[in-house]
């Protein structure tokens, strides 16, 4: 990603992002002190990528949602309670 792109900058400012990889940094730390086997980080490795998956997944299906309600809302008159109908 560009360093000096639009959502670099808005990352840059948003608190709760940063607050959500500093927990995260928190967790890693944890579990690699755990020091446990291999086949059980990589299975929490392989549920955290699902679990990434899953949320990114919901997040893009979220946006087109929202972004088709846009288009709908852009293409379609708006018809207010109470506004006059124009007569020719």
């Amino acid at each position: 990603m560009d360093k000096d792109s639009v959502l670099d900058r808005i990352l840059k400012k948003d608190e709760e992002y940063h607050e959500i990889v500093r927990k995260s940094g928190g967790y890693l730390d944890r579990l690699e002190a755990m020091d446990l086997p291999k086949e059980a980080r990589e299975l929490i490795d392989l549920h955290s990528c699902e679990q990434n998956a899953l949320g990114t997944r919901y997040g893009a299906l979220a946006y087109l949602l929202g972004f088709s309600d846009c288009v709908e809302l852009m293409t379609k008159p708006l018809h207010l309670p109470g506004a006059q109908k124009k007569t020719s």
